[in-house]
């Protein structure tokens, strides 16, 4: 054992007398699970050289004053710690190594209330994600919210990496459903901003915290908006002529100021891969969803369809997107994946309209010939007034090479970010930043980096909490 990790060990018994309450984990199997998330880069590293970083321990706080006591004790003895909700995260964001502390806020998981009059929920961040919607479905609401990592996935995370849902498009992204929070600083200082309607309170320091992934602050409670259970939904699937066809179907809808609740457009590759029988198989397939009250419901779908239609848009009825509902959560592992020979991974950009097909056809044609490369596909799953995101997908064979699996993934993430940064779209849709996007937060964000800087500076002057994501302290 290193001087440095047994040095935190002599720290967190001074820690456990402080905090009686603390649980704390040193077992070596428990501490390396809660050490990363399932980044697929950090994944082909464990398996090239056989060893990953594993964190020197657990803590798991119950309540926000522990969540406060750790984090101050951490800045005194100068231990950094690097938060967790479920590991769901899949760029990076935790990868804990010795003389770390993981902040585990597992225990953290409870429905405080649902204020049925003002439609709000607060929760404790700890709560996983299919927890918390089943609550609000007993009592006969929703939030709208639904990653596909929901069963994986804590509701503190979703703030803590600037999520979106599936339904986004009539519910918004998290942004939107966050009223007021309570967040732990370093040094161990509790703040809350109010949960109101709306404020001009000055800066919004929501947003300060929300995509900030354990940096400059712990979540330890949140308020959210919450909706009345829709009574009613309707489905359409179409196939259309080409892909931009279906780019400017989703533009006239979101023009005209429908929102239904799913709008998903699939390439021709991943309608052939998940709906291949739907018309002839080989056309990209668009997904749309309303839902509400029957009135509304019903006048979305007619006009949305009409505008599909005047885009070559031809119906295949309601049934795929019944089952894309059934199965949109099926997913492989990526453990599952590397044992198969194969690395893949997904990742989302947005733009504006007037880029979106040029981003999709030169990320397309820039990939190609790439050693390795099976197939890289896209789709649209949130759509906007001004654009919408893509989210690619690629695959490649690489057998037990991993260094060359390695090397393939990073050129493939090169290759799209270098394209959606040079046609003027965001690198980063919802997935938030980790360590795969970190080099290209100062080439979007620009000067505006040095305000992000001094705000981590202040913030956390020590640099303590998830060092190594979103910006660095001297």
């Amino acid at each position: 054992m290193s001087n440095q990790v047994n040095d935190v060990v002599a720290k967190l018994a001074t820690l456990a007398g402080e905090v009686s309450d603390l649980e704390v984990v040193t077992d070596t199997a428990m501490v390396a699970e809660l050490s990363h998330d399932i980044w697929m880069r950090a994944l082909l590293e464990r398996r090239r050289t056989g060893e990953g970083a594993v964190a020197t321990a657990v803590v798991r706080p119950g309540c926000a004053e522990e969540v406060a006591a750790v984090l101050a004790w951490a800045e005194r003895e100068n231990v950094p710690v690097v938060p967790f909700g479920l590991g769901s995260g899949v760029c990076g964001a935790v990868q804990a190594g010795p003389g770390q502390v993981v902040l585990d806020m597992g225990k953290m998981a409870r429905l405080i209330e649902v204020n049925k009059l003002s439609l709000t929920a607060t929760v404790q961040p700890g709560m996983r994600g299919t927890d918390f919607e089943q609550a609000l479905a007993e009592r006969g609401y929703t939030m709208g919210h639904w990653p596909q990592s929901i069963d994986l996935s804590t509701v503190g995370g979703w703030c803590a990496t600037r999520a979106s849902g599936q339904f986004s498009t009539l519910y918004g992204n998290i942004e939107e459903m966050l009223l007021g929070c309570e967040v732990a600083l370093a040094g161990g200082r509790l703040i809350r901003v109010p949960a109101v309607p709306r404020s001009s309170m000055g800066s919004d320091l929501r947003q300060v915290f929300l995509g900030s992934e354990g940096t400059l602050g712990v979540f330890t409670e949140l308020t959210f908006r919450i909706h009345p259970a829709a009574e009613n939904k309707l489905g359409g699937c179409y196939t259309l002529p080409t892909l931009v066809d279906g780019f400017e179907a989703l533009r006239l809808i979101m023009r005209a100021g429908w929102r239904p609740a799913v709008t998903r457009l699939y390439d021709a590759t991943e309608a052939g891969r998940n709906f291949a029988h739907v018309g002839d198989g080989d056309r990209p397939v668009l997904l749309l969803l309303s839902e509400g009250d029957a009135a509304r419901v019903e006048t979305e779908a007619r006009e949305t369809a009409k505008i599909v239609e005047s885009c070559g848009g031809i119906s295949q009825g309601p049934e795929p997107v019944e089952s894309w509902l059934d199965h949109r959560n099926e997913v492989p592992t990526f453990e599952s994946l590397v044992d198969q020979g194969l690395v893949a991974d997904t990742i989302e950009v947005a733009i504006a309209w007037d880029g979106i097909t040029d981003l999709f056809e030169q990320v397309i044609e820039r990939s190609k010939g790439t050693e390795g490369l099976i197939a890289l596909s896209g789709h649209v799953s949130h759509c906007y007034t001004q654009g919408a995101n893509i989210y690619f997908t690629f695959v490649g064979a690489i057998g037990d090479d991993y260094a060359a699996a390695i090397e393939l993934y990073d050129r493939i993430w090169e290759t799209t970010l270098t394209t959606t940064h040079e046609l003027g779209g965001t690198v980063a849709h919802h997935h938030g930043i980790g360590r795969v996007r970190k080099p290209w937060l100062a080439r979007e964000m620009g000067e505006a980096t040095e305000v992000l800087r001094a705000i981590k500076k202040a913030l956390d002057p020590r640099g303590i909490l998830n060092p190594g994501v979103l910006v660095d302290v001297d």
